[in-house]
């Protein structure tokens, strides 16, 4: 399960597939963003869900 940030970490990474500018808009300091977004990454279930959204954005996008 997911924390409140983790979840909006991912929602903000499949935006732009910056796991750095991902940390921060989703709310992680500034200054740690660059290696947390990397460890955030290593997260099994942070994976699991990138891999979910963007297969969602996928299926409504029509694009594979």
């Amino acid at each position: 399960m997911l924390t409140d940030k983790q979840e909006r970490f991912c929602q903000e990474y499949v935006v732009d597939l910056n796991s750095a500018a991902a940390a921060r808009r989703a709310g992680y300091s500034e200054r740690t963003a660059n290696r947390l977004g990397s460890r955030l990454l290593s997260n099994v279930d942070i994976q699991r869900r990138i891999s979910e959204l963007l297969a969602e954005r996928a299926e409504r996008t029509q694009v594979d």
